[in-house]
């Protein structure tokens, strides 16, 4: 089920990819995906308590490294959500000088979230 919904993030991301240079399409697709991604990651933490799970994992004598890696991701992922929604709000009101940023953040924003979506197969769902 948390897998179905992730692709679905990840079909809205593609769509707001798509309709870029539409800004009545992108923010809304965008904007929405970020919601959807924000409250997945809640629902993971209030549902199997994902970060106390981490913090036994590291306690471990045999540390998972695919976990720790899993986890480092998708903490850039949700930093790169921020300098997207922040360089997207400037380009949108006129700011021109961020247009750079903002696509150098989407490239790293969209290869952090998919290597977020490959790894969640591969960590250990208990």
């Amino acid at each position: 089920m948390l897998i179905l919904f992730s692709t679905l993030v990840l079909a809205v991301i593609a769509l707001g990819v798509w309709f870029r240079e539409r800004p009545t399409l992108h923010i809304p697709l965008m904007s929405t995906a970020f919601a959807m991604d924000l409250g997945l990651l809640l629902y993971i933490e209030f549902t199997r308590h994902a970060v106390e799970k981490l913090g036994e994992t590291m306690q471990s004598p045999t540390p998972d490294g695919l976990l720790y890696f899993h986890v480092a991701v998708s903490g850039l992922t949700l930093v790169l959500y921020f300098v997207q929604i922040f360089t997207g709000m400037r380009l949108y009101k006129g700011t021109t000088a961020n247009r750079l940023l903002h696509r150098s953040g989407a490239l790293l924003f969209i290869g952090c979230r998919l290597l977020n979506y490959i790894t969640s197969f591969f960590v250990v769902q208990n």
